[in-house]
């Protein structure tokens, strides 16, 4: 509808504008609360994307994330509104053309001539018609980090389609930087900063978890990083922190991807092996113990010395804390071997 004034307005532009301006009102209240009730974005991003879809009358689009370095989209659902696209989805979108104008202007942007346009040589063979396009970007310290991206509205889209589209990619960014700051705090969590390894306590959480679960056996290693505080003292604690770190590596290079690794003391390490006998248990063991035989041969300046302990819980009979004990107990006593 092209700008009036009330008293100009018609009986059914009146009622027409105060709908339009209700359909907005809601969507932005629903936007704002699907932020608040969703910790996972992609849902939040739907629900938005939605709400613009239905009140400006588009009927295709999709939400995207930049790429870290910039010269991708990234998209993380698309709606065709029913039109063939023959396009693979796993095929890069450049950033180019009008994307890339609302990607460096921060500023909606739309054509209504879009299939008619300069922009269309951009387009990858098969890609469904559009007829006219609608861009938003979502905005972070100033910074484009994603798009709204809408497309086919009948008659063409509006500025005040752009204002109000606009609007919503702010509460999207807002349901982006809460997303990725709730990844963070989780991270951070149940993460040792030092070495990226799982800590002490997602370690006991997993243990809680695997009570009674159907991964039996279950052996469990511990291992203690031995001469830590004499590397701490006589070459200083950024030594000892690089002593840690080749440690860790150790591990999780020998390690199966699914095993659990944790760093769960100062210079102590626990690996959980789900679905793990004795026997497998200890030759894994001695993997370890082979690996770090041919780290030594290669790092003589600072080698490694790793006292470990194993023991296997063949069923939920035997608790894993008790089966923790007991690898403990046999890692002390390896170390006590090893001072002798």
């Amino acid at each position: 509808m092209v700008a009036k004034s009330i008293n100009s307005l018609t009986k059914g532009e009146l009622v027409e504008e105060l709908e339009m301006l209700s359909a907005e009102h809601t969507a932005l209240l629903k936007s704002a609360r699907a932020i608040l009730i969703n910790q996972d974005f992609k849902t939040s991003a739907r629900e938005i994307f939605n709400y613009c879809k239905n009140v400006t009358g588009a009927t295709s689009g999709y939400v995207a994330l930049l790429t870290p370095d910039g010269a991708e989209n990234e998209v993380l659902f698309l709606d065709s509104g029913g039109r063939a696209c023959n396009v693979d989805e796993n095929l890069p979108m450049p950033i180019r053309g009008l994307r890339e104008t609302a990607y460096r202007t921060l500023k909606g942007v739309y054509d209504n001539s879009f299939a008619d346009s300069k922009w269309i040589q951009y387009m990858p063979e098969g890609h469904m018609r559009l007829d006219n396009v609608l861009f938003a970007p979502l905005i972070i310290d100033e910074h484009a980090v994603g798009l709204i991206g809408l497309a086919n509205k009948e008659n063409g889209f509006t500025q005040r389609d752009i204002d109000f589209v606009s609007a919503l990619s702010d509460i999207a960014a807002v349901a982006l930087r809460n997303s990725r700051n709730l990844e963070t705090l989780r991270y951070v969590s149940f993460h040792d900063q030092l070495t990226g390894l799982y800590n002490r306590h997602y370690f006991v959480n997993e243990i809680k978890r695997l009570e009674g679960s159907r991964d039996y056996p279950i052996a469990i290693i511990i291992a203690d990083l031995d001469n830590l505080k004499k590397v701490n003292d006589t070459r200083g604690h950024a030594e000892g922190d690089k002593y840690l770190q080749a440690c860790a590596t150790l591990f999780k290079e020998t390690l199966r991807g699914y095993d659990l690794l944790a760093r769960v003391g100062g210079d102590e390490f626990a690996l959980v092996l789900t679905r793990t006998d004795r026997e497998t248990g200890e030759t894994i063991m001695k993997r370890i113990k082979g690996d770090l035989e041919k780290y030594n041969q290669i790092h003589t300046a600072l080698p490694l010395s790793i006292s470990m302990g194993i023991a296997v819980s063949k069923s939920s009979d035997q608790p894993l804390e008790e089966t923790f004990r007991e690898a403990d107990g046999l890692m002390y006593k390896e170390k006590l071997q090893r001072r002798t």
